[in-house]
C-alpha cells in the first residue's frame, strides 16, 4: 500500500513508534474502549462512552497543537525549543527537529486511532447501516476540533439534549467518517435528525445547508441521489463474509510465533503478523523474510503463479483514512486484536487470485476483465475492473475502482455474494448516469 507505515518510517522508526509510551498506553486504552462500546445498549451507555472519548480526543489534539508549535519554532533559522514545550515521550534529543517530527507522527497516528473508535461508535449508533455512513461521508474532512469556533455550542447542544430530553446526540467531530453536518440527534421513535451548529446565523453558507437537506432526504428514503452523485442501493442479497477465517488466523498469529498464514476461502488467503509476539521469535532481519516467504507460499496455494499478477492488500496504516470502510473496532475479533489492528501492532496481507474473481463473476452472468496491471502499481483513482452483462438485447457495463475491490478483500466478503451484487447492478434497474453504491441486507449481523 502506497501510504503504508513501512514505506513512510525509515530505519528503526517503526519500532520507536510502536514502543512509544503514549502509543502503547493508547493501545491499552483502546482495548478498554472497544470492550466498553460492545457493552453499550442504551442511550445512556452511548452518551457516557462519547463523553469519555471526547476527553481523550481533545487531549490528543491539544498535544498535537503543542508539538506543532515546537516544530514551527525549530524550523526557523537558529530556532530553539520554546519555553513550556511538552516533554518528549522518547529518549531522543529534544533539541533535534527530527525528534519532534517523530513525536508529531506518533500523535497524528494516535489521533486517527481514537477517531476510528469514534467511527465504531457511529456504526453502532446507526445500527451498522452502511447507507448512512456512505451518505454522511461524502464531504471534506473537518480536521481538528480543538480551537474550532462553535465547539462550545456543539457541546452545549449535546449535553442539553441529554439532560433535558434524554436524547443521545452523536458528535461528528469525534469520527473520521461523518462529514456532513455537525451532529446526529437520535429520537425515541428511531428517527435521526442531522443538525449543524452555527455561532452566527448571518454567516450560514447556503451550499452547506443544501448539502444537509439533500443528504437528509436520501436517509429518509425521500430521494435516491446523494449530492456527490452516488446512489445508495439497498439490495436483498445477504451480507456473507469469511471474517471468521480472518479472526482465526489473527488469533493464531497472536498466540503462536507472531506470523500465521491461512487460506480462508477458495482463491483467498491471508498472512497475519503480531509484531509484539514476533519480537520474541524473530530477529529484525529475519521477520520480513519469513513474512514474505509465507505470503509467497499462500499465493501459490490459491493458484497465483506470478507475483506480477495477483491482488494483494494490507491493513497497515489504513486506520481512519477511508471513511466508508468499516473500522477495525467493529470486526468480530477480540478487543485486544481489534485494538492491535488499529495500532498496527498486528497487521495482515490478504491476497486473491484475479482469475478466481473473473470466474466467479462469470458464474453470476458477468463478463469481466482487468484493465490495470496487477503488480501493485494500480492507480487508485482509476478503474481497475471492467464488468458487463446482458439483459434481453441490452448490454449493461460499468467499471470498478480499486476501492470497490478493497471492500471485497479487506471485509472478506464472500465472492459469490459479491458477484451476485455486481450482477444486480448491471440489470438496468439503476438509472443511467448515476454511480450506484450497493449495500447488502442484514449487514449488522456480521459486525461485533
Amino acid at each position: 500500500m502506497r501510504n503504508s507505515l513501512i514505506n513512510r518510517a525509515p530505519g528503526n522508526q517503526i519500532d520507536v513508534i510502536l514502543t512509544h509510551p503514549q502509543h502503547q498506553q493508547t493501545l491499552r486504552t483502546m482495548i478498554e474502549l472497544i470492550a466498553d462500546l460492545r457493552r453499550c445498549h442504551l442511550a445512556a451507555d452511548l452518551y457516557e462512552f462519547q463523553e469519555r472519548l471526547f476527553r481523550l480526543v481533545l487531549e490528543v489534539e491539544r498535544r498535537r497543537s503543542e508539538i506543532s508549535r515546537v516544530v514551527k519554532r525549530l524550523k526557523k533559522p537558529g530556532g530553539t525549543v520554546p519555553r513550556g514545550a511538552p516533554d518528549l515521550g522518547t529518549g531522543l534529543d529534544p533539541s533535534d527537529l527530527d525528534s519532534w517530527l517523530l513525536e508529531d507522527e506518533v500523535f497524528e497516528r494516535i489521533w486517527r486511532q481514537l477517531k476510528s473508535i469514534g467511527d465504531a461508535l457511529a456504526w453502532r449508533a446507526f445500527g451498522y447501516d452502511r447507507r448512512v455512513i456512505v451518505a454522511l461521508s461524502r464531504n471534506d474532512s473537518p480536521g481538528l476540533m480543538q480551537g474550532k469556533e462553535g465547539l462550545a455550542k456543539e457541546r452545549e447542544f449535546i449535553q442539553t439534549a441529554w439532560r433535558d430530553k434524554g436524547q443521545f446526540v452523536l458528535h461528528h467531530d469525534l469520527t473520521a467518517a461523518l462529514r456532513v453536518g455537525d451532529l446526529s440527534v437520535f429520537y425515541d421513535d428511531g428517527s435521526v435528525l442531522l443538525h449543524e451548529v452555527k455561532t452566527n446565523s448571518n454567516r450560514r453558507i447556503k451550499r452547506q445547508d443544501q448539502l444537509l437537506i439533500d443528504t437528509s432526504m436520501v436517509l429518509a428514503d425521500k430521494a435516491t441521489l446523494l449530492p456527490s452523485g452516488f446512489t445508495p442501493v439497498r439490495t436483498q442479497i445477504p451480507f456473507v463474509t469469511n471474517l471468521r477465517g480472518l479472526g482465526e488466523v489473527l488469533g493464531l498469529a497472536h498466540e503462536r510465533t507472531g506470523i500465521q498464514a491461512g487460506v480462508v476461502s477458495p482463491g483467498r488467503a491471508v498472512v497475519a503478523a503480531s509484531q509484539y509476539t514476533a519480537a520474541h521469535h524473530y530477529r529484525e532481519d529475519t521477520f520480513g523474510d519469513r513474512f514474505s516467504t509465507e505470503l509467497g507460499r499462500s499465493r501459490r496455494k490459491i493458484g497465483v503463479r506470478s507475483p506480477q499478477r495477483t491482488l494483494t492488500m494490507t491493513s497497515l496504516d489504513s486506520v481512519a483514512r477511508w471513511p466508508t470502510r468499516p473500522p477495525w473496532a467493529i470486526y468480530p475479533v477480540a478487543p485486544e486484536v481489534a485494538a492491535s489492528l488499529i495500532a498496527d501492532a498486528m497487521f495482515f496481507f490478504v491476497c486473491m487470485s484475479p482469475d478466481v474473481i473473473i470466474n466467479r463473476l462469470a458464474d453470476a452472468g458477468v463478463q469481466a476483465e482487468w484493465i490495470q496491471p496487477l503488480d501493485g502499481s494500480a492507480d487508485w483513482s482509476k478503474p481497475l475492473l471492467r464488468v458487463a452483462a446482458t439483459t434481453g438485447n441490452q448490454l449493461w457495463f460499468t467499471s470498478l475502482t480499486p476501492d470497490a475491490i478493497a471492500s471485497l478483500m479487506l471485509e472478506f466478503i464472500d465472492l459469490r455474494a459479491w458477484g451476485r451484487q455486481v450482477a444486480l447492478m448491471l440489470t438496468g434497474d439503476v438509472p443511467t448516469g448515476t454511480r450506484p453504491w450497493p449495500c447488502f441486507t442484514d449487514e449488522y449481523k456480521a459486525w461485533a
